[in-house]
């Protein structure tokens, strides 16, 4: 059953992450993941919910979303996401 990982992202410096926005594609496709939202227009319509990026990501089952995300691909580009960054990242099953 297809999983979706869902990023609200706080971007200071958006110049500061321009390598993460080139290089992440690559490491979400190397897990048979796909993005279906990344957007910079982001209107909140109920709540206190303000960020800079939303992000969606669909793969095909929580085990290999699980594996993306700590993958040895992927952790150069999240340690520099984090320093960078703040962001809540949810798994949505």
């Amino acid at each position: 059953m297809p999983v979706f990982i869902v990023s609200r992202v706080d971007i200071p410096e958006p110049q500061a992450l321009a390598r993460y926005m080139a290089d992440a594609p690559a490491t979400v496709e190397a897990y048979g993941g796909r993005y279906i939202v990344r957007s910079n227009q982001v209107e909140p319509l109920e709540g206190d919910t303000t960020c800079d990026r939303v992000v969606v990501l669909e793969f095909p089952d929580g085990d290999r979303a699980r594996a993306w995300y700590h993958s040895p691909e992927y952790r150069p580009l999240r340690d520099l996401r984090q320093q960078n960054a703040s962001a809540s990242i949810l798994l949505v099953q």
